[in-house]
């Protein structure tokens, strides 16, 4: 991890419990070096960047290279950790750079619902990306649950925006085939999904 993005974590978190009452739960249990996927759930914009304070990692993320345009906009992208994708050469450009990223040891941060999920609809089926990853890398997959962004109102009753991190999954080698691909992945999400708390409508 940079040293410059070490400092900022450490300003932003401080900003965010005060703010938020920003508070992470299992943070121990990320290991400390070597190639990782983080999944989370998606439900806001600013997703990335919340897992990104959560996860002790410099954690990468994909987004579309149209992003990158914007100067001002995509120094923010590179210092959070994005690389530029572009969608119109499809998928096996960004699943090629991500393989890049893990093998090289780095971790790469996926959204497994693959966009954003309103809370009130049914939980989208999950995308086989995450599977194909950690199977053709190695990387164990961390399972993160982003719970709610309390407003103003739910701040002063003590509401917090609590993150949940599981112990890391490791995926067995020698799987292939969409449909292995598609029920590892299935199996992530609902990893993901365990750690919400009663609150949220966890068991």
């Amino acid at each position: 991890m940079p040293p410059f993005y070490r400092i900022a974590r450490v300003v932003v978190n401080a900003v965010a419990r005060v703010v938020l009452g920003f508070t992470v739960y299992g943070e121990e249990r990320v290991p400390a070096e070597g190639p990782l996927v983080i999944a989370a759930n998606h439900r806001r914009f600013v997703d990335p960047i919340i897992v990104s304070m959560a996860v002790p990692r410099w954690v990468k993320w994909m987004a579309k290279k149209e992003l990158f345009s914007f100067g001002p906009f995509a120094r923010v992208l590179y210092f959070v950790g994005a690389f530029p994708v572009d969608r119109q050469k499809g998928g096996r450009a960004a699943l090629r750079r991500s393989m890049e990223l893990l093998r090289e040891g780095e971790a790469l941060g996926i959204f497994p619902e693959g966009t954003r999920q309103r809370e009130s609809l049914p939980r989208a089926q999950a995308k086989s990306g995450v599977a194909m990853l950690a199977v053709r890398t190695g990387a164990p997959v961390v399972p993160v649950y982003v719970g709610s962004i309390p407003g103003p109102l739910a701040r002063l009753r003590g509401e917090r925006l609590e993150i949940y991190i599981g112990d890391p999954i490791r995926i067995e080698e020698g799987v292939r085939g969409g449909e292995a691909y598609r029920k590892i992945a299935a199996g992530v999400l609902q990893r993901i999904y365990d750690l919400r708390p009663e609150k949220e409508g966890g068991v």
